[in-house]
């Protein structure tokens, strides 16, 4: 009915108000484990990693910025949400190219829309943020730590109190700004959680959301007022179970961890075929190839397997002062835009 679509679009719009502290929470979330992790991979000083980590969690989670966040507002275009995470990087000592901003931006709303993708349901969203905000717990200082804190607390206040109903709207929301953003990544298309058309992979199987039975069961009301439940095995019956009290969602968690552990197997395989080529050269340039033994080698090839290397790759690493340091994109091949969906 007419007052029907109305309340429905009421209630949509209303939840849309309280979409962007979800969206910026969570790609910040992104942000940093793929930053922390591109920091390890290009060898910076442990010291100078943590200051990175440090300014910029602290610039994201300013008291004044949270609580300008958490104000009901509509999402920010693709783009104006960019222009902030542009200004929240370059908030530390690490600068960024055009490229290297764009790859970071894409890499994080392609992490962020697959997990806003795979939720069962609405509260799985919440889930989703809380697992980013420990994550950062555990990356900061001692003294940031309380920021992260505080916008736990908002977070929480905001968002327990709404109906599942409210928060499937709101899931909805995010996902109607997210559906242009499709882009391949080559460890999610390696983990099997990306397609190669660049839409998502959902994975059917495991935990239902509270208060889902398992498929397969249907229940009858007899004409004596008792429920007769009957079971007719479908293939997912087996293959998803109850939803356990105590469990928390694993969506949030940090998706290149599997990317890493092959990338340093990559290397470790890379470093004994260097020593041979290397000991190959060394013979030839003793038989008057002393052009082939001063090539320059290569020890980026094998990195195809690791995504950050295409956000801020390793070449042209510079410093801009004494403690700045500049990183860009060299490398093309890992993160390719497809049609919008």
């Amino acid at each position: 009915s007419p007052s029907g679509a109305s309340t429905s679009f009421r209630l949509l719009f209303t939840m849309s108000l309280l979409g962007m502290p979800l969206m910026v929470i969570n790609l910040g979330g992104e942000m940093m484990y793929i930053l922390e992790q591109r920091l390890v991979a290009q060898k910076i000083p442990p010291e100078k990693a943590r200051k990175v980590i440090a300014d910029i969690v602290r610039t994201m989670y300013n008291p004044k910025f949270i609580q300008e966040l958490f104000k009901p507002q509509e999402l920010y275009s693709s783009a104006s949400t960019r222009q902030i995470f542009e200004r929240i990087a370059h908030s530390s000592i690490m600068r960024l190219s055009e490229s290297s901003m764009d790859k970071l931006y894409d890499l994080m709303t392609t992490g962020f829309k697959y997990q806003v993708v795979s939720c069962k349901n609405g509260d799985e969203l919440y889930e989703v943020t809380l697992n980013h905000l420990a994550a950062l717990r555990e990356m900061v200082s001692v003294d940031v730590v309380p920021l992260v804190e505080t916008a736990t607390t908002m977070l929480t206040r905001t968002y327990t109190e709404l109906t599942g109903g409210s928060l499937a709207l709101l899931r909805q929301t995010l996902l109607r700004n997210l559906q242009d953003r499709k882009v391949k990544v080559s460890p999610f298309l390696l983990d099997g959680i990306q397609n190669t058309d660049g839409s998502m992979v959902l994975q059917i199987p495991g935990m239902l959301p509270p208060n889902f039975q398992v498929p397969g069961q249907i229940r009858f009301v007899l004409e004596s007022g008792e429920d007769q439940i009957v079971h007719y095995p479908l293939p997912l019956s087996s293959e998803c179970h109850p939803h356990h009290p105590d469990a928390r969602s694993l969506l949030g968690n940090n998706l290149y961890l599997k990317s890493q552990q092959r990338d340093r197997e990559k290397s470790a395989k890379d470093a004994t075929s260097e020593v041979k080529r290397a000991a190959a050269l060394s013979a030839a340039a003793m038989g008057g190839s002393v052009a082939a033994a001063n090539a320059p080698i290569s020890t980026t090839a094998g990195a195809e397997l690791n995504l950050l290397s295409t956000l801020l790759g390793m070449e042209g690493k510079k410093q801009e002062s004494e403690e700045g340091f500049k990183l860009s994109i060299f490398d093309e091949s890992r993160t390719e835009p497809t049609g919008g969906g």
